[in-house]
């Protein structure tokens, strides 16, 4: 039995439990402001919830990828999440703005003290490939 489209039964039930989320890195890049300066920092994932894929872009067969920037609070939780880039356009946005928000890093510290982390961005790719 087949369900949307050609896909089997086996392989939806992967899509929906976000089995193919893909993404490459465990340590993403932000940035910190000392006395006017500027400072590139990485930030350690410790916790990263699947993004779930989409019914609509499963039916559609559809892959594509979300850019989302967020600051890391002090305690390592995520804040302040936006979109900067999907294609295609809002298909995969609400699935990985819901994963990101349940993200957490390790704290972060310069020169002992902790900080907020600016400006991190990352790219999780939904790929129907990823299973196969």
């Amino acid at each position: 039995m087949y369900f949307y489209s050609g896909f089997s039964k086996l392989k939806f039930i992967f899509l929906l439990l976000g089995l193919s989320f893909v993404s490459s890195v465990f340590s993403d890049t932000g940035y910190i402001t000392v006395d006017g300066e500027t400072i590139e920092i990485e930030v350690e994932r410790s916790y990263q919830t699947p993004a779930t894929y989409p019914r609509k872009a499963l039916r559609l067969e559809r892959e594509g990828y979300v850019i989302i920037e967020f600051d890391v609070a002090q305690d390592g939780s995520v804040i302040d999440p936006y979109v900067l880039e999907g294609e295609p356009a809002g298909l995969f946005n609400r699935a990985a703005m819901k994963s990101i928000r349940k993200w957490i890093y390790e704290p972060s510290t310069y020169d002992g003290v902790p900080v907020q982390v600016n400006d991190v961005q990352v790219r999780i790719n939904f790929n129907l490939t990823a299973i196969e």
